[in-house]
């Protein structure tokens, strides 16, 4: 509901008013800035000059307060460059809020302005800004370091502000209002992701602002914005927890692509980026002796670009990813552990150590260690009792007790001998044995298990500066990475977000994400987002065809362009996508995708259209952005991405079939307002024999 003039003249001056704050606030913290960066360059002008008279106490308080000083400097040029950011926008929100007979009104913006203990406007990570979020007008509270306040909201009011111009402004009775929301959700998207700050929806908050729940499991539908909450939960971590920095959290997101797409959040909303990861890369940093560690977009691709499937090779891959292969791991580490033993002492520096005495040490004194670390254990302990530096002569012990050992003591020979165990061959249901083939590369389906027999033979690194945890697109993690990230990160809480819906990984799935609680021992909480804000209602029923499920609920309204099929000939290819994306252009789709099946269609087509259509980016696997209003990508690179327009293609050699459909429903997932897709007759196939 637009308001009266005479309000909206009285919201132009506080306005006014709110400007000339930040930018008196903006004034002082310049001089203030520049007068601490004048004393801290005189003062190590003066420890230079003085440095020859001048202790070593005495220099080293010196630079402590340098150092001091350039730290608090960098606080208040950060707190300064938000400031500069709130004059083009300083807020978007207003609540009106009753209690005891006294009305307050509450300016909610991304940053707090204050002045002389005067109020201006509200971080909307503030308590009270919590009632713009989840009330509208009526009974009300909020959760005050003093306790519960409760009370009424008596007005809530939307903004659109530009610099010294409010655009748009109304009052609303609902979360937020659905005009406004249409709006935004009718805009262009961007090559980056962007804060969602002034839309935050109920159910997104309650997630954002959950300081209760150490381990949090959302499954959301494409489109709910799990990224986002998971963004802006960390600024609110960031926010309301003091001792925790951008340095104590880690994301760990599917590809480098992904990690470029959603890296100005954060900083839009005041904060550092935090740590970013894929998993592939985490486990580089332990299991080194590879020269090329196969990413999970690189062994996902292996998979969906052969027409044809290997059996044997399914069932090994399989097997070696399910819960089920962690048992027989489990076996074979506890087998190990019984029967491992020395067969002789040995003598260090004239002094007669015998195997009982080695067994006993291995067996009973450092039994609690993990297997391998006792051998490192009693080396120390050896060196210890003959009297040797432990640095110095340490290795060269170890090499002799490994040899005297009953079993190799290499983690690669351990794993190669359950990989080619009849027992391996039985479980998986295959008809050979399987064989290992060790060598520079290391496939993703080898990684998860020998990361797994690493740290339970070596004992886990201890994560102590992870404080929280955020892993998305989960369920593509099976059980054993959730396990092994909770152990490293033993002391870090977790937020994990997903949707069993767009799964790639064709050989483990979950039937609800709630599943991960096992690692947690069930004291996780478990939350579900089922809106979409991405996809229109054409786009959402069709995409619901493809699985066969009913489940979207879709906020963005019907935009009337419905979802065209196409069945070309390679020769008409080029010219019919080039007359498409010419259509989507006119049609004011802004951001075209071109999503094919694998990463040589995505080259191919290339090729085939930089000479036509000189905008068009390339995004494989190699690369890490999201260039440009028209790009080109294969599907397993495009989880988490939105663009205004997709087309979905394929070769009519290589169709989406059976097997492919949860990433099909991936690829077309990806639009907002628009989809085109290329040879794909049926939306589910039956699978090639």
């Amino acid at each position: 509901m637009n308001i009266v003039p005479e309000q909206l003249e009285q919201e132009k001056q506080y306005l006014k008013k709110t400007l000339e704050i930040i930018k008196s606030l903006i004034a002082e913290d310049d001089e203030s800035i520049q007068s601490k960066i004048n004393a801290i360059n005189e003062m190590k002008r003066y420890i230079w000059e003085n440095n020859t008279v001048l202790d070593d106490a005495e220099i080293a308080i010196g630079m402590y307060n340098v150092n001091t000083d350039v730290s608090y400097t960098n606080e208040s040029i950060k707190k300064l460059q938000k400031l500069k950011r709130s004059l083009i926008n300083p807020y978007f929100g207003r609540v009106d809020f009753e209690k005891d007979g006294f009305s307050d009104s509450i300016y909610i913006g991304v940053n707090g302005i204050m002045k002389d203990l005067n109020f201006y406007v509200f971080d909307w990570r503030s308590p009270v800004a919590s009632l713009f979020y989840n009330y509208g007008i009526g009974p009300a509270s909020y959760e005050a370091p003093v306790g519960i306040i409760n009370g009424h909201v008596t007005l809530k009011r939307q903004y659109k502000i530009n610099g010294e111009t409010i655009e748009r402004c109304f009052d609303s009775d609902i979360n937020i209002d659905d005009e406004f929301l249409q709006e935004i959700l009718s805009n262009s998207s961007s090559d980056k992701m962007t804060n969602i700050v002034n839309t935050i929806q109920r159910e997104q908050n309650e997630i954002i602002r959950n300081i209760v729940d150490k381990y949090l499991i959302v499954q959301g539908v494409a489109g709910s914005g799990k990224t986002s909450v998971a963004l802006h939960r960390i600024a609110y971590l960031l926010y309301k927890e003091k001792n925790l920095t951008s340095n104590n959290v880690l994301i760990f997101s599917p590809n480098e692509v992904f990690s470029e797409y959603i890296s100005n959040v954060l900083p839009d909303l005041g904060e550092d980026n935090v740590l970013q990861s894929t998993f592939s890369d985490f486990a580089s940093s332990y299991i080194r002796n590879y020269k090329e560690i196969e990413s999970f977009t690189s062994f996902v691709e292996r998979y969906y670009k052969d027409e044809f499937i290997d059996e044997e090779k399914f069932k090994s891959t399989k097997y070696k990813l399910s819960n089920e292969f962690k048992k027989l791991l489990d076996n074979y580490i506890d087998e190990l552990k019984r029967n491992i033993s020395f067969n002789k002492g040995v003598i260090i520096k004239n002094k007669d150590i015998s195997k009982e005495e080695l067994n006993q040490l291995m067996k009973d004194r450092y039994s609690r260690l993990p297997l391998f670390s006792r051998l490192d254990a009693i080396c120390e302990h050896i060196c210890d009792l003959s009297n040797i530096p432990y640095k110095k002569y340490g290795k060269t012990i170890k090499e002799k007790l490994s040899s005297l050992l009953n079993n190799n003591m290499d983690i690669k020979s351990i794993y190669s001998n359950i990989i080619c165990s009849n027992e391996f061959k039985i479980n998986s249901g295959m008809k050979k044995n399987e064989i290992f083939k060790d060598g520079k590369f290391l496939r993703y389906d080898d990684l998860l298990p020998l990361m797994y027999l690493y740290f339970e033979l070596n004992g886990y690194p201890k994560g102590n500066t992870i404080k929280h945890v955020i892993i998305d697109e989960a369920q593509d993690y099976s059980l054993l990475q959730i396990e092994m990230l909770k152990k490293i990160f033993d002391r870090a809480s977790f937020t994990i977000l997903g949707d069993i819906h767009q799964t790639i990984n064709p050989y483990y799935m979950y039937n609800n994400l709630n599943e991960m609680n096992s690692v947690f021992g069930q004291k996780g909480r478990y939350i579900e987002l089922s809106k979409t804000y991405r996809s229109s209602e054409e786009i959402i029923n069709f995409t619901n065809q493809i699985l066969g499920i009913n489940n979207v609920c879709s906020v963005r309204k019907s935009n009337s362009i419905p979802v065209v099929l196409r069945d070309i000939d390679d020769k008409q290819v080029i010219d019919q996508l080039i007359e498409d994306i010419s259509q989507m252009k006119s049609n004011g789709i802004k951001r075209i995708a071109i999503i094919t099946k694998n990463n040589a269609e995505t080259i191919n087509l290339y090729e085939s259209l930089r000479e036509k259509l000189t905008d068009i980016n390339l995004i494989d696997g190699s690369g890490k952005k999201v260039i440009g209003n028209t790009v080109i990508l294969p599907s397993y690179i495009s989880k988490g991405l939105e663009f205004d327009g997709v087309i979905a293609y394929t070769d009519k050699g290589d169709l989406y079939q059976e097997k492919d459909k949860y990433l099909f429903y991936v690829v077309c997932t990806r639009a907002q307002h628009s989809l085109t897709v290329y040879n794909q007759k049926k939306l589910v196939l039956e699978r090639k024999k």
